[in-house]
């Protein structure tokens, strides 16, 4: 009866948080590849959600982890803004070999300890990047922008690549609704 209380528990408790924890981060690192122009991108924004695939995502976020780090750096350069070399790639790929290395019977606990700690830096930084983006000028910033024009917010359709306001719901150029 015991074990059957806790089992109850954490199904019915600990599970939904943990998945509404990983679609949060899963949200974070959808949004930092959407507000990258589509041609700095090295993956699509709806790719993160990949890592909501089990056992695929175990080889998958060291494949996601250094695009996401290859995009963010492209963008940030296009922008003509300063960036570290591989924005976040050595501190993905450290979570993406922590989180394999949590299987591990004699580790797990110790490398779960330090994956979830490498989870919450690698969550902070991308989080940090994505709002850098959203509060800079997508355009070079020599470059003079028609009084007409709508003025860019860093934020980008991900249907057409479209210049789009923080409040908007739909895309002015294709329509495509906002995620």
């Amino acid at each position: 009866m015991f074990a059957l209380t806790h089992f109850l528990f954490f199904l019915f408790l600990i599970v939904p948080i943990l998945i509404g924890v990983g679609i949060c981060y899963i949200l974070t690192l959808q949004r930092a590849l959407s507000r990258c122009a589509p041609q700095n991108r090295a993956t699509s924004p709806e790719s993160a959600w990949l890592l909501l695939i089990p056992l695929f995502n175990i080889v998958w976020q060291f494949i996601l982890y250094p695009r996401i780090s290859e995009s963010l750096e492209r963008e940030f350069r296009s922008r003509n803004l300063p960036i570290e070399p591989q924005p976040a790639k050595n501190l993905g790929l450290a979570l993406a070999v922590l989180h394999v290395c949590s299987y591990i019977p004699a580790v797990h606990f110790f490398t779960a300890i330090a994956g979830f700690i490498c989870f919450v830096f690698y969550w902070s930084k991308i989080s940090g990047y994505s709002n850098q983006l959203a509060h800079s000028i997508a355009y070079a910033p020599n470059v003079p922008q028609p009084a007409s024009a709508p003025q860019p917010t860093g934020a980008f359709c991900t249907k057409c690549g479209g210049p789009m306001q923080i409040d908007e719901r739909f895309c002015r150029t294709c329509g495509a609704p906002v995620l």
